[in-house]
């Protein structure tokens, strides 16, 4: 129940990339109820607080997580981000533990972020059970479901 109402609002999770447009291949219409978050890479870590805010305020009943095939996030490590900003900013040491959400397999980085879902203390039961995973592939516009 989020403050007194009931919704069954889905929020998806997708990468930033102008080449992925989720309304269009997830066939949505406003009555859906889905909410998109994008971010580079479409990882779940850097959304948790909007799981957290959204759960309290709409109520969700799951989180989809879509990665895309020529993903950026799979062109970089997380160690050469850390290291352009370090020689930037040497004195914050917190540069060392920040994320980036750079991956090596696609298929792989969609189960790394179920997992998150499942093992987040922040992420309730509830939602984390309802989750689901797939892949966009960019060239044929095809999503593939991923265990």
């Amino acid at each position: 129940m989020a403050l007194g109402r009931v919704f069954e609002t889905t929020l998806v999770i997708t990468c930033v990339d102008f080449r992925l447009n989720p309304d269009q291949f997830l066939q949505t219409k406003p009555e859906d109820q889905f909410l998109i978050s994008r971010n580079p890479a479409g990882r779940v870590g850097p959304a948790l607080q909007e799981i957290m805010l959204f759960d309290v305020f709409l109520g969700l009943k799951r989180v989809i997580v879509i990665h895309h095939t020529d993903c950026g996030g799979s062109q970089f490590k997380d160690a050469d981000i850390r290291e352009a900003h370090k020689s930037r900013l040497p004195d914050h040491s917190e540069i060392d533990h920040m994320v980036f959400g750079a991956f090596d397999e696609v298929e792989q980085s969609v189960r790394d972020d179920l997992h998150l879902l499942k093992t987040s203390p922040y992420v309730p039961k509830r939602i984390s059970d309802q989750s689901l995973g797939f892949v966009y592939d960019i060239k044929t516009g095809l999503l593939t479901p991923v265990e």
